[in-house]
Formats: C-alpha cells, sequence, structure tokens
C-alpha cells in the first residue's frame, strides 16, 4: 500500500474524535484507516467517533464489509472505542446499510448515516 492511498484530518473535540477520510477505498487502506482512527482516540481517551469516508473512492464490497468487521473490528471490540458513527453516501442498491447491520450483528456499537446531523445526534455531542 502506497502511503499516499488515503489521507486523514483528525480533530479531537471535548468528548469524541472527528475524522474525515480521502484517498482510495480498498481493504488494505480501510484496514489501516480504523487502525490509525483507533489508536488515536485511544491516546486522547475518547470514546466516541465520527468519522466521514464520503470522500473515500473505489469499491468496498459485501466480502471486505465483512472481513471489515469479523478480523479487524473483532480484536478492537472493548477496548476503549464505545461509539462510532460514519457518514457515507449510500453506495449500494439495496436497503439499509450493510456495514451497519454486519457490525451490530458482531456486538458493536456502530451506524452508518447520510448527514452530519443525525451522525452527531446519535453520538450525543
Amino acid at each position: 500500500m502506497d502511503p499516499q492511498d488515503y489521507q486523514l484530518t483528525m480533530e479531537v473535540k471535548a468528548n469524541h474524535l472527528v475524522v474525515r477520510a480521502s484517498g482510495l477505498r480498498s481493504q488494505d487502506t480501510v484496514k489501516a484507516i480504523v487502525m490509525e482512527v483507533f489508536n488515536t482516540a485511544l491516546a486522547n481517551h475518547l470514546q466516541k467517533v465520527l468519522i466521514d469516508v464520503r470522500e473515500l473512492n473505489g469499491i468496498f464490497g459485501i466480502m471486505e464489509i465483512y472481513h471489515l468487521v469479523t478480523d479487524v473490528l473483532r480484536d478492537l471490540r472493548d477496548k476503549g472505542v464505545k461509539q462510532v458513527a460514519v457518514i457515507d453516501i449510500r453506495r449500494s442498491a439495496t436497503p439499509g446499510w450493510f456495514l451497519e447491520t454486519v457490525a451490530q450483528n458482531r456486538g458493536f456499537n456502530f451506524r452508518v448515516f447520510a448527514e452530519d446531523d443525525m451522525a452527531l445526534k446519535w453520538l450525543g455531542v
């Protein structure tokens, strides 16, 4: 993976971390983003994360989503981050957000939103 495959901007707020991601949406870059965001939240003692991934480009299919939740997020459960709101563009013709469904079925407090306001409201910030 090329270091230029993705870019992150992070802003530490009083009670949550705000992240904006851009670049390539791939299994490798998403895993790298997750780890960088998780480590930053832990270093700043923040349990809530808002991450905007609308500027990531590329396909992230059903198998990639399943791998992310079952192989990557699984190891991060109960280690400090309690609530994650993702802002994304609906990229699937199917109703609902597959990522949200898989994550919640695995016990994560994880929601996907199309709008900032709803995400912030759900986070309670």
